[in-house]
């Protein structure tokens, strides 16, 4: 049976790595760009560079990606720096995986492939090990064909199994198949279970932070809510959702998601398979955007992780845009450009008390403004309905001096559920019923 296990051979490991990346024609500083983008991938995977080969065309070759001439390129390369695996800065055929590994010799992997690797180096809770579990077995099906070589038929032996039997890449592909069923259905069952957490947390307010990898979403996190959480200088180190509050002694509480960061050309099937996690998102009453403005590819970073908040469906909810790393900047009228576009733009460091507390503050101040008022007279032995103002609802005034009558006086604003749910007291004291 086919487990889980790692797309890329482990004597692949302690050998540099050729990287193979594609230029368009008036795109080169993109591709450059996302050339070093996966290298600092590979790097997270412990893997060095060890050549580069670089295709300039529109077109690629669809038995192999690269033309002949190109192929001999990677091949004396391989030969000089003694690679043994070949990383395409591109999505491929498992026809063009078979075709490279036979012409090159060596193992292939695409970018897709090296982001799932990240994901599985990094998947700790069961949740994030089936997500990633399942996103592998279905990049690896398709592929089957460039990853496998035993394909001659099987016989067996007794009466009933004379003759051909299945060909191994069938039964290959059968067994990944039965997998992913399985871990789809335990999936199903841990995504009750967490949808069952976020209904306990439906009337708490939820600001979820998204950005690019390693923008520094989760140092930011842990600013803003003054966890211990510890972030970290690596692409993919958050996968699981990590949920905080924002400020324990606000009211209402305010509740902080971090979720996994989005990155170019992130494998479709790896959106699918964290959409548990990432309705983190789509549940959010504000979703805070974090940039890290330092980067020289900040606009592609905003760009992409626009796009995947729009495949979310996550693209409606209001947003804040947080410019990250502004004091490694060397050119201060950059900010100006991203708040053209974004006009809720704060910037600042993460690393910085005062910009976090800036940025907290008008976090806060969001949903403020947002709250509709009420004016109440409750009940002083009503201690449920106290509870539920205090908890829920900023108290802008309480007046205790018709406490002798029986009530107490309270102006405050609150989520409009939580007003509706406290309507009977509004304006005219309810009438006392004896029990």
């Amino acid at each position: 049976m086919i487990e889980q296990a790692s797309l890329i051979p482990p004597q692949a490991f302690g050998f540099p790595a050729i990287i193979v990346g594609v230029t368009h024609p008036g795109k080169k500083t993109e591709g450059q760009t996302s050339m070093e983008e996966l290298a600092a991938l590979l790097k997270t995977l412990k893997l060095t560079v060890g050549g580069r080969v670089i295709l300039h065309t529109s077109r690629v070759s669809s038995s192999h990606f690269l033309g002949v001439g190109k192929v001999e390129e990677v091949r004396e390369t391989i030969q000089r720096t003694g690679a043994k695996l070949v990383v395409v800065d591109h999505t491929l055929s498992g026809p063009q995986v078979r075709n490279l590994e036979k012409d090159l010799c060596v193992s292939i992997i695409d970018r897709p492939g090296v982001i799932l690797e990240i994901f599985a180096l990094h998947a700790k809770s069961k949740q994030a090990k089936t997500q990633v579990g399942i996103a592998q077995l279905e990049y690896l099906l398709p592929r089957l064909s460039g990853a496998w070589t035993h394909f001659q038929r099987q016989t067996g032996g007794g009466v009933a199994s004379r003759g051909m039997g299945e060909k191994q890449i069938e039964i290959d592909r059968r067994r990944v198949r039965e997998r992913i069923a399985r871990l789809s259905k335990r999936l199903e069952t841990i995504s009750k279970e967490r949808m069952t957490q976020r209904k306990k947390r439906q009337a708490q307010l939820k600001v979820a932070i998204v950005g690019y990898t390693n923008s520094g979403k989760t140092t930011l996190m842990k600013g803003l809510t003054k966890s211990l959480e510890q972030g970290e200088d690596a692409l993919f180190a958050t996968l699981d959702a990590q949920t905080r509050t924002l400020d324990p002694n606000a009211r209402p509480k305010v509740l902080m998601s971090d979720t996994v960061g989005f990155i170019h050309n992130l494998p479709h099937g790896l959106i699918e398979s964290f959409k548990s996690t990432l309705d983190e998102v789509c549940c959010a009453d504000l979703v805070l955007h974090v940039v890290d403005i330092s980067s020289p590819d900040y606009l592609r970073q905003i760009e992409t992780t626009e796009s995947v908040l729009a495949e979310l469906g996550a693209d409606h909810i209001p947003k804040f845009v947080f410019l990250n790393k502004t004091d490694q900047l060397d050119e201060a009228f950059l900010p100006n450009i991203v708040r053209r576009r974004f006009p809720d733009v704060t910037e600042g460091s993460a690393l910085n008390p005062k910009d976090v507390s800036k940025l907290r503050s008008k976090v806060l101040e969001f949903f403020a403004a947002r709250f509709p008022s009420a004016e109440l007279s409750i009940p002083v032995e009503d201690q449920g309905a106290q509870s539920l103002v205090h908890s829920m609802c900023i108290v802008d005034e309480v007046d205790f001096q018709d406490s002798q009558d029986g009530y107490a006086q309270y102006k405050v604003r609150g989520q409009p559920e939580i007003i509706a749910q406290l309507s009977r007291y509004k304006k005219k004291r309810p009438r006392m019923v004896p029990i």
